[in-house]
């Protein structure tokens, strides 16, 4: 599935308050009635929290690979299962891109709402056909900001594009569930020296 990096940089960022940034105008992406919205404390920099969402090396914390360029309109697959499925194909975000990258404030990627077949029960979210897993452009994507915050940063991170519907429902409420353990996560991540 080839998609045209074009579209990815039609974006535009503005405020929406005085530390957050969202994008809008995102060409096949709105904004919905679900909205996964977290936020956390951690004791990383900006700086290193935005590698941590930013780059291959620093995705570790959530993934056991992915390939992720780090410019915008590059890849951002993440593999959660990569000896089964090393291209991110039915457990990862084959296909997502980096939509915005401003080091050390904020990041913003797609993500893939749903799993390619229902083999890792509730270890991954709900499965749904390729066309509603993956239409080009993908639905659903992700926005974090990073401010200081004494020592460390405070991240507020949103996932935004959940349809409507039963299956909709479900993911949102997988991730929901899946992003607050990838968030504390982080926090682990944050204390590891290193």
């Amino acid at each position: 599935m080839r998609r045209s990096p074009l579209i990815l940089v039609l974006a535009v960022l503005v405020p929406v308050s005085a530390h957050a940034q969202h994008l809008t105008d995102l060409p096949g992406k709105h904004p919905t009635a679900r909205t996964v919205a977290l936020e956390a404390d951690v004791a990383c920099t900006p700086a290193r929290s935005w590698e941590l969402w930013a780059t291959q090396s620093g995705s570790r914390f959530f993934a056991p690979d992915s390939r992720i360029e780090g410019r915008v309109g590059g890849p951002y697959t993440v593999m959660f299962f990569p000896r089964e499925d090393p291209e991110g194909l039915v457990h990862g975000t084959a296909g997502a891109h980096l939509l915005a990258a401003d080091p050390g404030r904020f990041v913003a990627f797609e993500w893939v709402a749903f799993a390619g077949d229902d083999t890792k029960g509730a270890n991954a979210p709900p499965y749904a056909l390729p066309e509603r897993r993956l239409p080009d452009p993908l639905p659903t994507w992700v926005e974090i900001d990073f401010t200081a915050k004494g020592q460390g940063s405070h991240v507020a991170f949103r996932h935004y594009g959940f349809g409507e519907g039963e299956l909709w429902g479900r993911s949102h409420a997988w991730f929901t569930r899946a992003w607050a353990g990838v968030l504390e996560a982080m926090k682990a991540a944050c204390t590891r020296p290193g």
